[in-house]
């Protein structure tokens, strides 16, 4: 499901309705939420629609695809310093377009994109969480994508693809005293989600993105905190989706999974609620074996309970904190557990996005590993 489109709604509350083209919500209407914004009742304005699979094509689907409304790329971690103190990171960067081409103009400030990004350390030792959140236009170089090789940015936020054939990406972002500077190296395929790259987000043609995973890379590099700066490695996870609509009429929000376990397997699940709380039938996700054998999960595969509960005391929202998670079929049960409990963005707009630690068992063996979950539509 991820990551946050929903997070196109900070950006419509930057900029005029005037601008945007169409009545969406005035900077004052707070009343929105992430599912009014994804639901099929927003006005396309031209924008296509994925509607079926398509073949995707590599490195060129690294970049953008301006034809659709929203896309994003999203890096998340589990590292260790060279002294063994965890960290979790992430980058998350966001294009959101209220036309699908420019006007044109002799305004360099005026551009029919804008991007938004999220950077974020957990330091798991001082349990402190840093989050960060910046946006811009492309104009005058200030944000944007570049096709070859393909690079996204906003400011000295930056993706960059800087070895295709091996795919190692270098991830950069820093701001105050706190800072992210790795290499990743993909351990694992690309791997397309849904139906062949087609992830429906609701039984309605169209309600649906592109989706694409890389969902294992070895990272290395440095993070920097106001303890110091640390040489770190270990895991990161990639994806990238774009999309013109996506929800349906009530539908609330998600809860999304990516899990990278020792004995090889990566899990990745996220389950669509309805307002009543119930888990959508199009809700989906894949089990990757080492050797990148992938099968698909729907929610007869899974079955999730919440074992515990966590109270934001800044927002007050109320999150799922602890689950079980049973995948009978492979003889899989994990138990799933933040490694901090402050990981909820207080931005513009509220949600839970962290690392976490995994316990369990497969049909042969103890294992182990770490993720990260995106709890989005509680309050």
């Amino acid at each position: 499901m991820n990551n946050l489109a929903a997070l196109s709604i900070l950006l419509i509350a930057s900029l005029s309705v005037v601008e945007i083209g169409v009545k969406l919500l005035s900077p004052a209407d707070n009343s929105w939420t992430a599912a009014d914004f994804l639901s099929e009742n927003v006005p396309s304005l031209g924008f296509e629609h994925a509607i079926e699979p398509r073949p995707f094509e590599f490195p060129k689907d690294h970049s953008s695809h301006p034809k659709f409304r929203s896309e994003w790329w999203y890096f998340t971690g589990n590292v260790s310093s060279e002294n063994g103190s965890p960290f979790g990171f992430q980058l998350t960067l966001f294009r959101f377009a209220f036309r699908p081409q420019a006007a044109k103009s002799n305004s360099p400030w005026r551009r029919s994109n804008v991007y938004l990004g999220h950077f974020a350390i957990s330091d798991f030792t001082t349990g402190v969480f840093h989050n960060f959140e910046r946006q811009s236009r492309p104009a005058l170089d200030l944000a944007g994508v570049r096709d070859k090789p393909p690079r996204i940015w906003i400011r000295d936020w930056s993706i960059e693809l800087v070895e295709a054939e091996m795919e190692i990406w270098q991830i950069k972002a820093q701001e105050a005293d706190v800072a992210l500077d790795v290499k990743a190296s993909s351990l694992r395929p690309i791997t397309r989600q849904g139906d062949h790259g087609l992830s429906k987000k609701s039984e309605e043609p169209g309600n649906a993105s592109y989706y694409y995973s890389i969902p294992r890379l070895a990272v290395a590099g440095s993070i920097t905190t106001p303890t110091g700066d640390h040489q770190v490695h270990g895991n990161a996870w990639f994806d990238h989706e774009w999309s013109t609509s996506a929800l349906a009429e009530g539908q609330l929000g998600w809860d999304w999974f990516s899990l990278q376990l020792s004995d090889g397997h990566d899990i990745m699940f996220y389950q669509i609620r309805d307002r009543a709380g119930h888990t959508e039938a199009v809700s989906h996700g894949m089990l990757l074996t080492e050797r990148g054998i992938q099968t698909a999960l729907r929610p007869e595969h899974v079955q999730i309970s919440v074992t515990q509960y966590w109270q934001s005391p800044t927002s007050g929202a109320r999150y799922p904190a602890a689950w079980e998670i049973r995948i009978p079929t492979h003889g899989i049960l994990l138990s799933v557990l933040p490694r901090l409990p402050q990981q909820e963005w207080n931005e513009n707009f509220v949600y839970w996005e962290g690392a976490v630690v995994v316990t369990g068992e497969s049909a042969t063996e103890r294992i182990s590993g770490t993720g990260y979950v995106e709890l989005v539509g509680y309050d």
